[in-house]
């Protein structure tokens, strides 16, 4: 999430399902008498019209269900509030005790990042007016007109059911409720591979110095991607089963190089899958425009344009197969703005990628991201000193307060055993190093659930 959807949080008072009530109807929030059966405190209090009588004391138990949205986007599960108030009021034996929500404010009192995890302070502000009531026969007078003669008429009664209100008193509670997100670990695995020249791969093409799991089932995972000498594919491009990878490009890969298909799986509380959709828009660089719009969509690829950000998860921008830094350009929908000084060559492809992720009730799990930028130089270690600022200056953040992390050198994804990561330091395990001033970028995603 970016640093600018933080800021359109806001909070509903909702069911236990997440769906928006209106306060005000009778029910959305519940009011439980909880006085005990022996309560004997009471005061005397005068009206202004000098008449005295008594106030009894009263306890009730104020429940209900608040819930995050971005726009018409819930991202939280339903969170529970709970407070009670003590208050004093007339109530005759025999009257009842009513509740109504005179006032209702619901707001983000707060909001802060710490070890990259979101803080976020939530106020609810509820006015009650409570009436003690009964039903009561009210007598009124009725004029009713004589058939015979115009000019006569005769006062009757009739007995009239009202509910009567005996006295009343009108309370505030404010409810103050901290929430520190929960972090969904998310699983990652590459399957690695050298081009053959075909255009299938299977388990027993896997690089296994990098792993051996094989192809797994896409059905398995929340979602998968494809990259060729690290150029992300769009999925028209090929096909992936259990054990599978079938290309519908025209031609093959060249000899040897590298093919990456990613697994990310995120699970629940439950170790249930969570389901994720994941879209490519596609374009092509002019070496003029700087922004594009949902008309350059290289529609062979797909035809839904530019996504709203704030409609996903989170978003990757792609040139030339480099993943580029959040302050390099701005999305929003039907838009994407280069803020480069310089313009992307003429033909060089331009991937926005989209990702949701969704909760088990369905509602979009938010995700930011924050990717750590450096130059190669001759040693195999890599700390905070060494990041690019101009990209950002958060440093190497401890990977057990993200879901997962990517590297990615010179644009191509690293396996997981070729480098460790701690909080300010990353480690290269390879033989090799990479050549002195190579890109070096250190992608973390955090994906949450507000609860």
């Amino acid at each position: 999430m970016s640093s600018t959807g933080l800021w359109k949080i806001n909070c509903y008072l909702t069911d236990k399902d997440g769906n928006i009530l209106d306060p005000y109807q009778p029910n959305a929030i519940s009011y439980l008498y909880v006085t005990p059966l022996n309560n004997i405190d009471q005061k005397q209090v005068r009206l202004p019209s000098g008449k005295i009588f008594d106030i009894d004391k009263f306890v009730v138990v104020i429940k209900g269900y608040i819930s995050l949205f971005i726009e018409e986007n819930r991202i939280s599960e339903p969170i529970p509030f709970t407070t009670y108030k003590i208050f004093y009021l007339h109530a005759p034996k025999g009257t009842n005790l009513s509740f109504r929500v005179s006032d209702f404010k619901c707001c983000i009192d707060g909001l802060c990042t710490k070890n990259n995890l979101l803080n976020i302070k939530i106020k609810i502000i509820l006015s009650t007016l409570v009436n003690s009531e009964a039903q009561v026969d009210l007598v009124i007078p009725v004029i009713k007109k004589h058939t015979g003669n115009v000019n006569e008429f005769n006062l009757k009664k009739e007995c009239v059911n009202v509910t009567r209100i005996f006295h009343q008193c009108l309370f505030r509670n404010e409810i103050n409720i901290t929430y520190t997100e929960e972090v969904i670990k998310g699983e990652v695995y590459h399957y690695n591979a050298l081009s053959n020249g075909s255009k299938k791969y299977s388990n027993k093409d896997e690089l296994t110095e990098y792993g051996n799991r094989g192809i797994l089932d896409p059905q398995t995972v929340s979602f998968f991607t494809l990259s060729i000498n690290g150029i992300l594919q769009p999925r028209v491009n090929y096909d992936l089963e259990e054990g599978l990878l079938t290309l519908k490009t025209e031609d093959a890969p060249p000899e040897n190089a590298l093919i990456t298909i990613s697994f990310f799986t995120f699970k629940d509380k439950n170790n249930m899958i969570l389901p994720a959709e994941i879209y490519h828009y596609n374009t092509i660089g002019d070496g003029i425009k700087k922004e594009f719009n949902d008309e350059d969509e290289l529609e062979y690829y797909g035809n839904k344009g530019i996504l709203d950000p704030e409609q996903v998860s989170f978003v990757n921008l792609y040139i030339n197969g480099v993943l580029q830094p959040p302050v390099n350009y701005v999305v929003e929908k039907g838009l994407l703005t280069l803020l480069t000084s310089d313009t992307p060559r003429s033909g060089v492809p331009i991937t926005l990628e989209f990702i949701t992720i969704k909760g088990v009730t369905g509602q979009i799990l938010k995700g930011r991201t924050y990717i750590y930028n450096a130059f190669a130089h001759e040693k195999n270690t890599y700390t905070n000193a060494d990041e690019l600022i101009i990209y950002g200056n958060r440093g190497i953040l401890d990977p057990n307060n993200v879901s997962y992390y990517n590297l990615f050198i010179n644009a191509v994804i690293q396996p997981y055993v070729n480098y460790s990561v701690q909080e300010g330091l990353l480690t290269l395990n390879t033989g090799d190093l990479p050549l002195k001033g190579s890109p070096i970028s250190l992608q973390f995603i955090t994906v949450s659930s507000l609860r």
